[in-house]
């Protein structure tokens, strides 16, 4: 599954409008990088739009105990006074993690810019998965982090801490930093190609190189998610577009590359063990067949062709009683037997009508109990037993 990451400009969205973009995999492998307009953009199985980290401010509050429905109208109350905007104008996000003290991290941005974004690609039909932020404050205790991006002439510095993010010209940095300038042995130093030098000039130390297009997979990989509340997400569901992107990653991903064989050689097993288990019951199936067949040409040797064999030894079985004199289950004088057995003694037939294998006498009425009664003695004998009115139809268990 392939992820398209788009760094957002801060202008309202039209069909020239370019984007740096970046086609990665869930492995994290870049296949391109670059920048270009809607149409040009490479199609993905996921859209990851990226806010600048200019058009975010962050703020740090204690939520009181509020049921989620109204977990917006609590935040506007606590920000209103950090805002210099009226916060039903901004598009407000709740960090995934709770910060000591029981504090929580708050963006803010601009929700008619942020929704004319989404508005735009979903009318491309090419509806966002996630939004994020392209710098997020870190967790407590993380060392400071440092990023210098841009070209020579509009290189950036962009300062990540617990408490929140500076970003300003990195020319100007040291007049306006000062002493904070300075960076600590534990702070962490990374900067695009292109402003490697100038960042290490300014900074006064070693910097790692960090491609701009590494960065933003590492951000479309992060647990932040900015569009919350009233700010939703179309196009068939965040949830399963999450889902989706989770089972992607499983299918995908090297670290589950053990599991995945598992699952294989599960499958296969299971596989192999219905096979194995349908040869062998079709095995003992065909035994069985044959035993009936020996059976059949063992006890009747002028049968030589063996078609249906319990079909062939019941018609072989009928005609050995009708020679011997005996009576079969289907001869009239039998039915009238087991039927005679089974009603009331006060119970007489007023008419008989006999076909083979089927018996019908005409009786009166019968009782509920003596119905019962009777349909279980037949159905013991092997006869099957129909009421119409005054008529009971007896047939035997092979006729028809």
């Amino acid at each position: 599954m392939t992820t398209l990451t788009l760094l957002l400009p801060v202008v309202r969205p039209t069909a020239g409008t370019e984007f740096d973009y970046v086609l990665s995999s869930d492995q994290g492998e870049v296949s391109s990088h670059a920048s270009a307009a809607l149409a040009l953009l490479p199609r993905a199985d996921v859209l990851v739009l990226v806010v600048p980290v200019g058009a975010l401010s962050w703020h740090v509050v204690r939520l009181p105990p509020v049921p989620a429905g109204r977990m917006r109208a609590a935040l506007d109350g606590l920000l209103e006074e950090q805002l210099l905007d009226d916060p039903a104008q901004l598009a407000l996000a709740v960090a995934p993690g709770r910060r000591a003290h029981g504090e929580t991290l708050v963006a803010a941005f601009d929700k008619a810019w942020i929704r004319a974004m989404l508005e735009f690609f979903e009318q491309a039909g090419r509806p966002a998965a996630r939004v994020v932020p392209e710098f997020a404050p870190h967790a407590d205790g993380t060392a400071t982090q440092w990023h210098v991006t841009g070209g020579a002439e509009d290189a950036r510095l962009v300062m990540v801490q617990a408490q929140g993010l500076l970003c300003l010209p990195l020319a100007s940095a040291a007049s306006v930093l000062g002493t904070r300038l300075s960076v600590a042995a534990d702070d962490r130093v990374f900067a695009e190609p292109a402003v490697a030098a100038q960042a290490e000039q300014v900074l006064g130390t070693a910097v790692q190189v960090q491609a701009r297009a590494q960065r933003l997979c590492a951000v479309a990989d992060g647990a932040w998610e900015l569009a919350q509340f009233d700010l939703s997400l179309s196009g068939g569901g965040r949830m399963a577009r999450r889902w989706r992107r989770v089972l992607g990653h499983g299918l995908q991903a090297p670290q589950w590359r053990a599991a995945r064989w598992g699952v294989v050689a599960l499958l296969l097993a299971q596989v192999l063990g219905f096979h194995a288990w349908a040869w062998k019951l079709g095995a003992q199936l065909s035994d069985k067949r044959q035993q009936v067949r020996a059976t059949l040409t063992q006890a009747f040797p002028e049968i030589r062709t063996v078609v249906e064999a319990p079909l062939q030894m019941q018609r072989q079985l009928d005609l050995l009683r009708q020679g011997s004199g005996g009576l079969s289950a289907q001869d009239m004088e039998a039915m009238l037997a087991v039927l005679g057995a089974g009603l009331p003694q006060d119970v007489h037939a007023t008419g008989i009508d006999y076909a083979p294998g089927q018996l019908t006498v005409r009786v009166p009425a019968l009782p509920e109990s003596a119905r019962s009664t009777l349909a279980d003695i037949l159905t013991a004998q092997g006869y099957r037993l129909q009421i119409d009115g005054d008529r009971l139809v007896v047939r035997a268990g092979g006729a028809p």
